[in-house]
């Protein structure tokens, strides 16, 4: 009976701990909606004068290539915001004296390290996802009326659907490649140089993989997306037996 009791105060310690980090971080989500899907139009008007005027590169002269562009900028965007935003709401509690005070915490540290995280990347990335779709659709009309390279509006709903979900996925990759390095080095500024570094690595596959082979591009992502989920339960389980300093 006193077990069950143990259980139900950890469970509901921990959920009231995914529901207070996520209260903490709402004010944040209308904003980041109007930068993804300001960033998000921007490149694409971007791209498209590029096109427009540069009529030799083939590149952007297809409504593929010119997502593909666009959803890679707002990701990388978003990727520096991410990481910033992990750097101060998370990675700071785990790093010197405020690991010490946080340790204290009478709750499972591996359940309150997984739910700090995710509910960043809960916030992060409903608004990015939010507004790249919404600005897709903005896009495939203007395409309707530019008449970019395309073979038709469903192929335009699916190249962009396949853009968005693996800006997504890069961009949950990078965010928590960047925390456990951060964590790991005990350095908070490595938060934002680490992110940098995968942004600048990853961006080149997600640009030339979706103008080139979108489907290959998002199997290959959902793999490293994957393998990125076990990496950070293994690392999390580490955080369950760290001494504090």
């Amino acid at each position: 009976m006193m077990n069950r009791k143990l259980d139900h105060s950890t469970k509901t310690s921990t959920s009231s701990v995914f529901d207070y980090e996520l209260s903490k971080l709402n004010n944040k989500r209308f904003s980041l909606f109007i930068m993804a899907i300001t960033i998000q139009l921007l490149s694409f008007s971007f791209f498209v004068l590029v096109g427009k005027f540069d009529t030799g590169e083939d590149t952007i002269s297809s409504f593929k290539g010119i997502i593909a562009l666009s959803n890679t900028v707002t990701m990388c965007v978003y990727v520096i915001v991410g990481s910033v935003m992990l750097r101060k709401d998370l990675v700071r509690f785990y790093i010197g004296e405020q690991r010490n005070r946080l340790f204290l915490f009478p709750v499972d540290r591996k359940n309150l390290f997984i739910k700090k995280t995710f509910s960043v990347q809960a916030i992060l990335l409903s608004s990015f996802v939010t507004g790249i779709i919404i600005a897709l659709f903005i896009e495939i009309a203007a395409n309707r009326l530019l008449h970019f390279d395309s073979p038709g509006i469903v192929a335009d709903v699916t190249i962009g659907i396949t853009s968005a979900v693996v800006s997504c996925l890069l961009v949950f990759m990078i965010v928590i490649g960047s925390e456990i390095i951060a964590i790991w080095k005990q350095s908070e500024i490595a938060t934002v140089v680490s992110a940098v570094v995968l942004m600048l690595l990853f961006s080149n596959i997600s640009a030339i993989g979706l103008m080139n082979f979108s489907f290959l591009t998002l199997v290959t992502v959902i793999v490293l997306s994957t393998l990125t989920l076990f990496i950070f339960d293994k690392f999390a389980n580490s955080i369950e037996t760290m001494e504090s300093t």
